[in-house]
């Protein structure tokens, strides 16, 4: 299930920025694996293992990049684009989530821009979209039990995009 939520945050990430402005020429200086180690998440998640990572299929070309957390639960996955437009209006992206009827909210104190995105109720979790630069990063984490609510991810994302943040700014 959660492979599926982190599928519809794909999709929606690419609906939602196909009309805004990106850099057409911009090529990936980084990928998604490289974002956040798995020892910053087994910190970062209180002291929970995600396992190996494991790249998402992609064209060297391509400019997004995907690494999934699969090994054990809570399930995790890193999106990273690298063409946004740096220029690109703070809250655009969020408007165009609320737009599409989704459940999301601004996160202030995080890179340049950044909101947050609940999952279904069916299926817990949330992922927090956060600009830096020309990269946007899109990191989606279920929720530690089915019955936990979607916002219940949203303190240990929120730490995840902090340690993420650096590294893009770095890679400029």
């Amino acid at each position: 299930m959660w492979k599926k939520a982190a599928l519809r945050s794909a999709i929606a990430t690419t609906w939602a920025f196909a009309s805004g402005a990106v850099l057409s020429a911009q090529s990936a200086s980084m990928d998604a694996c490289s974002v956040l180690t798995r020892e910053e998440i087994k910190t970062l998640a209180g002291n929970r293992d995600p396992g190996a990572p494991s790249p998402g299929q992609y064209k060297p070309s391509d400019p997004v990049s995907t690494c999934y957390w699969q090994q054990t639960s809570p399930k995790s996955s890193v999106n990273l684009w690298s063409n946004v437009s740096p220029d690109e209006p703070k809250g655009l992206a969020l408007k165009q989530m609320l737009d599409r009827g989704k459940q999301a909210r601004a996160v202030a104190g995080v890179g340049d821009d950044a909101f947050f995105v609940e999952d279904s109720k069916e299926s817990p979790g949330g992922s927090l979209y956060v600009r830096v630069g020309h990269y946007r990063v899109i990191i989606h984490r279920e929720a530690d039990t089915p019955l936990a609510k979607s916002d219940s991810v949203l303190p240990t994302l929120t730490a995840l995009a902090k340690a993420a943040v650096p590294k893009l700014r770095k890679a400029g």
